[in-house]
């Protein structure tokens, strides 16, 4: 495997990544082996099962974006700063098995913002109702300070990382509906909403959630944290309970343990925020 980095952490920070016919081989044979775990077959008739399921550009379409996107994981293990969201995957042509194959990958370090981590987080004491009783929060210790520390955040998103976590939130929106057996009429009849509200309602929880992201992130390298095998085996289990192994060989498999590094990062932060920054 060639790599070849842009210089200095830009944003995005972009690699070209070379691969010779024999690493495509080997990648190409990983994704078989899966594409056979999934329809449980023999590996000996996956080709012939799969073509009697899928398209050609189908095909074509799975395998590129397995061996892209575990190619990157390596590659992007080596020279990225750290990232947020998902790699974006680009095949500069066609991937022939057995033959070389290049691509580039670009990822969204976190942006150059700052926020505040030495301000203790102090639960406001809650305000008598008319009647004289007391209203409590309901937040627990690791929501307030999530939403806390999203507030404290100073300066500007850039865009292009809000505008992949919107089109992440309409995509999961759309899985949403398609789960439900709702079209999007039906769904806007139900909850009585017009398509901009949706839109709204959308984009502000995306933007929130990219925020709270953010801050994790910023509190993770301001406070020069680091995550630890324990601390990704917790959120495996947090993630998959009693399918832990399942789970990251899926990942492993797919290349996408990107997810499981960013989650156990921010996992990280917050525990170190609760205890350092919460006054109870």
């Amino acid at each position: 495997m060639e790599i070849s980095a842009m210089e200095g952490q830009t944003s995005p920070f972009e690699i070209d990544v070379y691969l010779e016919a024999e690493e495509v081989t080997s990648l190409a044979s990983g994704a078989w082996k899966r594409m056979a775990r999934i329809l449980k077959c023999d590996e000996n008739r996956v080709r012939q099962r799969t073509e009697e399921l899928l398209t050609t550009r189908e095909i074509q379409k799975f395998l590129e974006e397995t061996i892209m996107a575990r190619a990157a994981e390596t590659a992007l293990e080596e020279t990225a700063p750290l990232f947020m969201g998902a790699p974006e995957l680009e095949g500069d042509s066609p991937l022939r098995e057995r033959e070389p194959f290049s691509f580039r990958a670009r990822v969204y370090p976190v942006p150059s913002m700052d926020v505040d981590c030495e301000t203790p987080i102090v639960r406001k004491r809650p305000k008598a109702a008319k009647d004289g009783t007391r209203s409590t929060s309901s937040l627990s210790d690791r929501d307030l300070v999530r939403e806390t520390l999203r507030a404290r955040v100073h300066g500007t998103i850039p865009d292009r990382l809000l505008r992949k976590a919107l089109a992440l939130k309409k995509e999961q929106f759309q899985q949403h509906l398609a789960d439900k057996g709702l079209t999007y009429r039906e769904y806007r009849i139900a909850h009585r909403v017009k398509p901009q509200e949706v839109e709204d309602e959308l984009y502000d929880e995306a933007f929130d959630e990219l925020s709270t992201d953010v801050a994790l992130d910023l509190v993770f390298v301001k406070q020069e944290l680091s995550v630890n095998q324990d601390k990704i085996d917790a959120t495996l289990a947090e993630l998959a309970p009693g399918r832990e192994k399942e789970l990251f060989d899926e990942l492993s498999a797919t290349g996408k343990t990107w997810m499981l590094h960013q989650k156990a990062r921010r996992n990280v932060a917050l525990d170190w925020a609760v205890e350092h920054l919460l006054k109870r």
